[in-house]
């Protein structure tokens, strides 16, 4: 009994890059999307050990849609390159919802905040 809590598996999501003046693969739009970077991990005293299970998205600005994306073409992104993602490439998950939920750290806050009181990140 003494060693619950110290070690378990969780699941994190945290934005990896911000794609501005881009041409959106869905809608086709001028405006920017989001890559969001998706996986569980096992963590001992909350020091994670070892990650499995990484998935990437994109979330749209221009027409809110989210998609997943392969995750060679995430992990190019996330390294830096400048990568076109065609339409053919995104599996569409459907139109994001205004959540009360943070996606820079998951904590759960009122939807009317502009800024998450956890990590002070802007929620807009």
């Amino acid at each position: 009994m003494f060693f619950i809590g110290i070690f378990g598996i969780e699941q994190k999501q945290k934005e990896v890059s911000d794609r501005r003046n881009i041409i959106c693969p869905a809608c086709e739009a001028f405006g920017s999307y989001r890559l969001i970077k998706m996986y569980n991990y096992f963590h001992i005293f909350f020091i994670p050990i070892f990650k499995w299970n990484t998935r990437y998205f994109i979330k749209t600005s221009c027409c809110n849609k989210i998609f997943e994306i392969h995750s060679e073409i995430g992990k190019r992104i996330e390294g830096g390159e400048s990568v076109e993602i065609k339409s053919s490439e995104l599996e569409s998950l459907g139109v994001a919802e205004q959540s009360n939920v943070c996606y820079h750290c998951g904590a759960t806050i009122d939807p009317r905040y502009v800024y998450c009181p956890y990590c002070g990140k802007t929620l807009k």
